[in-house]
């Protein structure tokens, strides 16, 4: 592994999503909610060369979508931040109307609180999962809930997509350089 492959494992590895209660409970404008979003979600940006993963348009369109409520008075609260959160990590893998349907089935009781602190936590769940430093540890899957089945299999796909992808990049640009 080069240290590309490994920096880009270190900050997944060392990642930390705000619950709910970690988010702020202020009202913010759409440049404080893209930088914010921007910020939780970089760890899972494999090439920090790429496209940004959220930008003002982008946002623009999620409300068009009807993916995010529209914002009240042009200021965006937790339930938006915390569904953008989602949004921006989950779309790397998952067409936006896969996601939408994901969100809306785990929200469906209302409890949005809940519904994006157990997305927070299977997620980095995962990602530990998958990001062992002994390749000689089993990959073991916990059985859960059929309601939270969605959300496991989800973060599953993702973490797979994102360690395929770097290490793919990384041998490739080993490749390059002849270090392969």
């Amino acid at each position: 592994m080069d240290n590309t492959q490994n920096n880009w494992q270190d900050s997944l590895r060392k990642i930390h999503l705000p619950r709910w209660q970690e988010l702020p409970d202020i009202d913010i404008y759409m440049d404080q909610l893209v930088t914010l979003v921007v910020r939780y979600t970089s760890p899972f940006k494999v090439d920090q060369q790429a496209d940004p993963l959220l930008t003002p348009a982008m946002v623009n369109n999620y409300v068009k979508q009807k993916l995010i409520p529209p914002p009240e008075k042009k200021k965006y609260n937790q339930r938006h931040l915390a569904r953008l959160v989602i949004i921006t990590i989950l779309k790397q893998a998952f067409d936006l109307p896969i996601v939408q349907l994901g969100i809306n089935w785990q929200t469906e009781s209302g409890d949005y609180q809940k519904a994006y602190d157990q997305f927070c936590t299977q997620m980095e769940d995962t990602i530990q999962l998958f990001l062992v430093d002994d390749q000689t540890e089993k990959f073991e899957l916990n059985v859960v809930d059929i309601n939270f089945l969605p959300i496991q299999m989800a973060t599953i796909a993702l973490t797979s997509k994102l360690v395929a992808e770097n290490t793919l990049q990384t041998l490739e640009k080993n490749k390059a350089n002849n270090t392969i």
